[in-house]
């Protein structure tokens, strides 16, 4: 057995123990716990993408948006700008004002 998986082992029963000290109604916090651990990891965004990954990524959006009206688009813009503007403010974290330059 290597030295990690020996860290490894000595750390699953050091949980193991602990939770078998704990009272019982702190296991469902426990496992709300390990749920929101295993919440953040599905969360990392997969594997960085290559430089021709994104350029080829990149090119295919452009294609796409060249079949739709300018007008459209800036529509599109302008209603994500707003959506996003709302969950900022629901959440006390938005800036009001305009913006005035990079």
């Amino acid at each position: 057995m290597t030295t990690q998986n020996t860290n490894v082992d000595e750390l699953i029963g050091q949980v193991v123990l602990k939770l078998a000290q704990l009272p019982k109604e702190d296991l469902p916090l426990v496992v709300e716990f390990i749920n929101y651990l295993t919440n953040q990891r599905q969360t990392v965004p997969p594997n960085e993408l290559s430089i021709a990954e994104i350029r080829a990524e990149a090119r295919r959006r452009a294609n796409e948006l060249s079949q739709i009206p300018r007008t459209e688009i800036v529509s599109q813009f302008q209603r994500l700008a707003e959506e996003i503007r709302q969950i900022t403010l629901t959440k006390n974290t938005s800036v009001e004002g305009d913006w005035l330059s990079d």
